[in-house]
C-alpha cells in the first residue's frame, strides 16, 4: 500500500474517533450541568483541558463557561479539535483513500459531514445541539459497523484499526487524567459518585463498569478505564489492539521488533499488561498519566516517520534493522 493511502486511512480513523469522543464528552457534560441547573466553570474548564486546548481557548474566550466551551469544542472551525473540524479532516483524508473504502462508508461520512455543519455556532438551542451531538455519535457507530463488516482485512483495515486504537487510548487517558484532577484523587473519592458516573459515561463505559463493579467508586472507574483488558475502550485494550495491528502490518513475530514504532508500542503495551492500580497511585495518577501520554505521543511520531514520512536515506538511523528482540 502507498504510504499516502495508509496515512489517509490512519488519520481518517483518528479524526473520526476524536470527533465522536468530543461529541460524547460534550453531550454527557451538558446533561450533567442541566441536571444540576448550574454553569460550573471548573467542570467546563476540565472538559476543555481534556482536549488539550486550554491555551487557544483562553486566548479567544478568556474565562471558561458552559456556552463558550460548547461553542469552541462543537462548532468552532478555528479549533482543530472541535467536532466540526475533526469530521472535516476525516472526510478530506477519506477522500484521498476513497478507493479503499466501501461506498456505504463514504456515503455515511458525507452524511455525518452535513450533519455537523448544522451544529449551532452558539449553543442557544439545547435541544438542537443535543440532537446534533447524538447524530454524531450514531454516525460514528454506523461507520464503525460498516468498516467492521464491509472492509477487506488488508493493510488498509490494519492502518484504520491502528489509528482508531491509538486515538482511543489517548482520549481515554486524557479523560481520566483531567477528570481525576478536577474531581479529586480516586483514592479519596467520597460523595462525587454522579461525577464519576459522568466520567464513565463519557467513555461509553458506565453499563459495563456497573456489570463488573456495581456501585460507583472513583478508584475503580479509573482502573476500569485504564487497565481492564476486557473492555474495548480501556487504554490497555486499545494498546493491545494497536500492537496487534502493527505486527500484522510488518509481519514481525511476537517478542521482536522491526522499527522504533513497534519497539515503543510493544514496550508500552507490555508494561500496561503488568501494571496494577496500586502502581499507578503509588506514582501519582497525574504523574503516571502524564508520562504515559508522552510515551504514546512518541509512538504516534514513530508511526508517522516509519510509514508516512520516512527520513531520507542519509538521515541517521534510516533503515532500521528488523528482528531485534523487544526490551
Amino acid at each position: 500500500m502507498l504510504s499516502r493511502a495508509a496515512s489517509s486511512l490512519y488519520w481518517t480513523a483518528r479524526y473520526l474517533e476524536r470527533a465522536e469522543s468530543v461529541a460524547r464528552l460534550l453531550d454527557v457534560n451538558l446533561r450533567f450541568s442541566l441536571d444540576l441547573g448550574s454553569d460550573d466553570g471548573d467542570s467546563w474548564a476540565a472538559v476543555v483541558a481534556t482536549t488539550g486546548d486550554q491555551t487557544p481557548f483562553l486566548a479567544r474566550h478568556g474565562a471558561v463557561n458552559r456556552d463558550a466551551a460548547v461553542a469552541f469544542l462543537a462548532a468552532d472551525p478555528g479549533n482543530p479539535n472541535s467536532v466540526v473540524s475533526c469530521v472535516q479532516a476525516a472526510r478530506e483524508n477519506a477522500r484521498a483513500a476513497r478507493e479503499y473504502l466501501p461506498s456505504e462508508a463514504w456515503e455515511a461520512l458525507n452524511t455525518l459531514h452535513l450533519t455537523v455543519r448544522r451544529l449551532p455556532a452558539e449553543p442557544g438551542d439545547p435541544e438542537r445541539l443535543d440532537r446534533t451531538l447524538e447524530a454524531v455519535r450514531s454516525s460514528g457507530r454506523e461507520l464503525d459497523g460498516l468498516l467492521a463488516t464491509a472492509l477487506l482485512r488488508d493493510e488498509g483495515w490494519l492502518f484504520l484499526r491502528l489509528g482508531q486504537s491509538l486515538e482511543r487510548a489517548d482520549q481515554t487517558s486524557r479523560l481520566v487524567d483531567v477528570q481525576t484532577a478536577a474531581l479529586g484523587a480516586p483514592e479519596r473519592d467520597g460523595d462525587e459518585a454522579p461525577r464519576w458516573e459522568a466520567v464513565a459515561r463519557s467513555a461509553n463505559a458506565l453499563a459495563m463498569y456497573r456489570r463488573r463493579h456495581g456501585g460507583t467508586d472513583g478508584r475503580k472507574v479509573a482502573e476500569f478505564l485504564l487497565l481492564d483488558g476486557a473492555f474495548p475502550r480501556s487504554v490497555a485494550f486499545c494498546l493491545r489492539s494497536a500492537e496487534e495491528s502493527l505486527r500484522a502490518i510488518t509481519g514481525t513475530p511476537p517478542g521482536f521488533f522491526g522499527n522504533a514504532a513497534e519497539k515503543g508500542l510493544g514496550r508500552l503495551a507490555s508494561e500496561l499488561r503488568y501494571t496494577e492500580m496500586a502502581d499507578v497511585l503509588r506514582e501519582g495518577m497525574h504523574q503516571w498519566l502524564d508520562r504515559f501520554q508522552a510515551r504514546l505521543n512518541e509512538v504516534g511520531d514513530a508511526v508517522r516517520v516509519q510509514y508516512f514520512e520516512p527520513p531520507s536515506p542519509e538521515a541517521p538511523g534510516a533503515g532500521s534493522a528488523a528482528g531485534q528482540p523487544q526490551q
